[in-house]
């Protein structure tokens, strides 16, 4: 952990400067002597890092340089639509897997059971991102039947929103959800399908059988 932490904080500060993503080209020398010292990076790097350590351990992540504000707040209004989706793509990967991979392993000489293993060996060899691509290109810009970015409209219970109450948001929820789930759904088909075949293997599934 300390280690990622280093290596975070040097991409972050001698990657380019802070001050003038921030503030811009036309800022005065005065202006970007101020922010320098309000973030803390006229200091020596050694002290700076101790910060950063210290206030990730507390979960403040400090200012984010694009959009100036604390990050710790623009991850709290990320969290709902990032757990939903991962809840949907998994959800999705179970519901779908555990039956195909049944499936497959009880007729796994059949011809929907090979497809089965195609599909599944397709699906695990495609970057996450491609299928991402190929599935905006199809079901977004050719037929138009999905949306391709955002979240929709959700509903608000307190500070936690959720697409799924709405079919707007069900909408935008469909083609990142199926991306995600696509790589679990096939590492799960073919986990269930080597599974079931060595209990179907065992002494005692002959023996019923017999």
């Amino acid at each position: 952990m300390l280690v990622v932490s280093l290596l975070a904080f040097v991409l972050f500060r001698y990657i380019g400067d802070p001050v003038t993503t921030m503030l811009g080209q036309d800022a005065t020398e005065a202006d970007r002597i101020a922010l320098r010292h309000s973030l803390g990076l006229d200091q020596s790097p050694l002290v700076q890092f101790g910060h950063f350590v210290s206030n990730a351990v507390h979960g403040e992540f400090g200012l984010s340089l694009r959009q100036g504000q604390s990050v710790a707040e623009l991850l709290k209004d990320r969290l709902p639509a990032t757990v939903e989706l991962s809840v949907v793509a998994a959800v999705l990967a179970l519901v779908i897997g555990l039956p195909l991979g049944s499936y497959a392993a009880l007729r796994r000489t059949g011809v929907i059971a090979q497809s089965i293993l195609a599909f599944s060996l397709l699906g695990i060899s495609l970057p996450t991102f491609l299928i991402g691509i190929l599935l905006i290109l199809v079901f977004s810009v050719q037929l138009g039947w999905l949306p391709s970015y955002g979240r929709g409209e959700v509903v608000y219970f307190g500070w936690w929103s959720s697409g799924l109450f709405t079919i707007d948001g069900l909408r935008h929820l469909i083609l990142p959800a199926i991306t995600l789930c696509l790589f679990q759904l096939t590492l799960i088909l073919r986990l269930v399908r080597s599974e079931m075949l060595e209990v179907l293997r065992s002494d005692d599934i002959k023996f019923a059988r017999a």
